[in-house]
């Protein structure tokens, strides 16, 4: 599996704050399958004019840290998650640094409280600059509804849920279930800030669910394209009951359902 979000490089931002926090973290992820993450610190556009390349310094500064006390796997690669405060400078708009492993990819995120028809107009101007926005954790949002993230993925965006929201029994993760039920989510993702989320559980709770072919797609297939900047498949429309509140039960069980972040 691939991993295309998660705060593991140390004293960057909010996520792990030691070099041994995160190469616990990577330990386990390689312990549940995961070959590739890509290392994805916070970065606000409004920064990204003044300070892109003091940001771009720095996370690579925190990799040559990380990397030798890190395991050979996961292989470690860098991206950006980019808080879309503000437009994006055109420059960042072509600068693949800013990208997931360099590719066309842009892993974003908006304001919890953030306006849908904002954030199409966004996902809209980065797509006609050739970007492929990957739109994270939208069951987040308030405007994150079925039919605003469907006008998101119209305006040529990706959508990368939580896989770990999957399990929760909250409206958090009762979105997070209507979209992948949709066809909407393309990519499942920890979000790990150094902690014990892992993306088996999103797989798993998929598979418990009857939907082992989509868990292959969000998990391996479609991250595995944004790394070789390659094309995502879209994902069909799923219905995840009447497993579902079997699997949930099972996952409370092992104690994997959370508390909201």
């Amino acid at each position: 599996m691939i991993d295309l979000h998660n705060h593991l490089l140390p004293n960057v931002d909010d996520g792990s704050r030691s070099v041994d926090q995160s190469v616990d973290a990577l330990r386990n992820f390689a312990d549940h399958g995961v070959t590739d993450v890509v290392l994805t610190p916070h970065l606000r556009a409004g920064d990204v004019e003044r300070h892109g390349e003091d940001s771009i310094d720095l996370r690579q500064e925190m990799l040559d840290i990380l990397r030798p006390a890190a395991p050979a796997v996961p292989r470690l690669h860098l991206g950006f998650e980019i808080m879309i405060d503000r437009a994006l400078p055109d420059a960042a708009l072509v600068d693949r640094r800013y990208g997931l492993a360099g590719s066309r990819y842009y892993l974003v995120e908006f304001p919890l409280t953030v306006v849908a028809e904002f954030a199409t107009h966004a996902l809209e101007r980065m797509a006609r600059a050739g970007v492929v926005p990957v739109v994270a954790h939208p069951e987040r949002y308030t405007a994150g509804t079925v039919a605003a993230v469907t006008a998101w993925r119209a305006a040529g965006a990706r959508i990368q849920v939580d896989a770990t929201t999957l399990t929760r029994r909250s409206e958090r993760g009762r979105k997070a279930r209507d979209l992948v039920e949709a066809g909407l989510a393309d990519v499942l993702a920890a979000d790990n800030h150094g902690d014990a989320r892992v993306l088996r559980t999103g797989a798993e709770f998929l598979r418990r669910c009857g939907a082992g072919d989509l868990a292959e797609l969000l998990t391996v297939r479609n991250p595995g394209a944004a790394l070789a900047d390659g094309d995502m498949v879209d994902p069909t429309a799923v219905r995840l009951t009447p497993g579902l509140l079997g699997a949930l039960r099972r996952l409370v069980g092992r104690g994997q359902v959370r508390s909201e972040k």
